[in-house]
């Protein structure tokens, strides 16, 4: 496909990384020029310097021939004129990140429809929702959720050295704990990626993904070492669009006390007005003095959500300091994300992947239903329906010809979760869950087709 990207920040420039590793024509639009240097340097796309709310630099850019067109600059307005000009241009599909409730709320004037886009993405409320996600599963660092199936995948790491599952292979683990149902996708060891086979052993600090029956977690935690405890109680810092949003949806939940920092004073006001059980402190979330004297030590959990990632990583290794078992932060730079494990940090929260996954879940067509990444990882979970006389349905999964750096995680089937192996059995119309590596997606894509 011919896709257009406009803004080469961290959402557009990884967005288009992606894309372009599974062989799409892809155009950026970028107008600040050390990041045009920078796409063009990095990545196997076209890059054009200029305004994507220009009609000549849309024109340059070829976005009459494009089939989708994806603006994530940081200013709405260029997102939103950006699209309105595809869509009088004749493209199909457009998408834009709108962070203003104004138009992004059910009751606004205008609608994204009468605008041409078919798509906005709001990053705070994806960002938020995964937040309360990884709350409820409070010993993962990743969660898929597949509700209508009751089926998760999980990002877990492994941080006891006698856990069960440390030091056999995988096929062995399956053999000794058969009433444990759950498939291993991948494992990120020191900074690579792992699609493994049976005969691969887990070992101790290594990040595990797992999929697995919700009612087949509890038995999985026990495997790796862990085990979920419920949030009581916990501390938010940053009053800021997702901050609120997370505190305002906790508050639905019974018995659970929430504070929020913020060091604003005006901010802070707002906050308590608009929020009804929360206790808002006006402070400065990495003055441990305050930590301390707010309790911060009886907390079960701390989420650092400032728009600072300095803040959110001392004020979250002060809380790991002070006690807190379950801590996450809001981290904006990628070059941040693969050093939250090795400071002792639990879970790593970004925008920029949140919003990726929406684009992607969006512009996938045809048997591919949904696709999500994960932070850490270079690999997509791909929620795709095998096609009737595809090559896929033909053979036994082993015989197949499927890739070596891809893996089948579960099969649907009639309301039916199947967790396969190799002699399992692709139908036409399975609704089949894979874990693949960007250079596996192609083919992927092809034997289910």
């Amino acid at each position: 496909m011919k896709i257009t990207v406009i803004g080469a920040g961290v959402v557009g420039f990884h967005l288009a990384k992606m894309l372009s590793s599974e062989n799409h024509d892809v155009v950026v639009v970028e107008s600040d020029h050390s990041r045009c240097i920078k796409v063009q340097e990095n990545l196997d796309v076209i890059a054009i310097q200029g305004s994507g709310a220009s009609i000549e630099t849309l024109i340059e850019a070829g976005v009459k021939e494009a089939d989708i067109f994806i603006s994530v600059t940081n200013i709405d307005e260029v997102n939103i004129v950006s699209c309105i000009l595809a869509n009088k241009m004749g493209v199909p599909k457009k998408v834009a990140r709108v962070r203003n409730p104004e138009y992004t709320s059910k009751d606004a004037i205008i609608t994204p429809e009468q605008l041409g886009i078919d798509l906005m993405i709001h990053p705070e409320e994806e960002t938020a929702e995964e937040v309360i996600r990884l709350l409820k599963r409070s010993s993962a660092t990743d969660v898929i959720d597949y509700e209508k199936e009751g089926l998760q995948i999980l990002g877990i790491r492994i941080d006891s050295r006698t856990a069960p599952i440390v030091g056999s292979p995988l096929y062995q683990i399956t053999k000794d704990f058969h009433e444990t149902i759950f498939r291993t996708v991948a494992i990120y060891r020191n900074g690579k990626t792992i699609i493994p086979k049976g005969k691969d052993l887990i070992f101790f600090r290594d990040q595990i993904f797992i999929i697995a029956k919700v009612d087949s977690i509890p038995g999985v935690l026990k495997l790796v070492g862990k085990e979920d405890e419920k949030i009581n109680s916990l501390m938010i810092l940053g009053g800021g669009k997702i901050g609120r949003l997370v505190a305002g949806e906790l508050e639905k939940m019974k018995d659970v006390d929430i504070k929020l920092i913020e060091s604003d004073k005006e901010k802070s006001q707002i906050i308590a007005d608009k929020l009804n059980k929360t206790l808002v402190i006006q402070g400065d979330g990495t003055d441990i003095d305050l930590l301390a004297a707010e309790g911060i030590s009886d907390m079960d959990a701390f989420i650092a959500l400032t728009n600072d990632d300095e803040d959110n990583l001392i004020s979250s290794l002060l809380a790991k300091h002070l006690g807190v078992k379950r801590v996450m932060a809001l981290i904006n730079k990628s070059e941040y994300i693969p050093i939250m494990n090795s400071i002792g940090l639990d879970v790593a929260i970004s925008k920029k992947f949140t919003t990726v996954d929406a684009i992607l879940r969006f512009i996938r067509r045809g048997h591919v239903i949904s696709v999500s990444t994960l932070k850490e990882i270079d690999a997509e979970v791909m929620e795709i329906v095998a096609q009737e006389g595809s090559q896929i349905t033909k053979k036994q999964l082993k015989d197949s010809g499927f890739p070596n750096s891809a893996i089948v995680g579960a099969i649907f089937r009639d309301n039916e979760v199947i967790i396969p192996v190799g002699t399992s059995h692709i139908e036409p119309n399975d609704k089949v869950i894979v874990f693949a590596l960007p250079e596996a997606i192609p083919k992927v894509e092809k034997i289910f087709s």
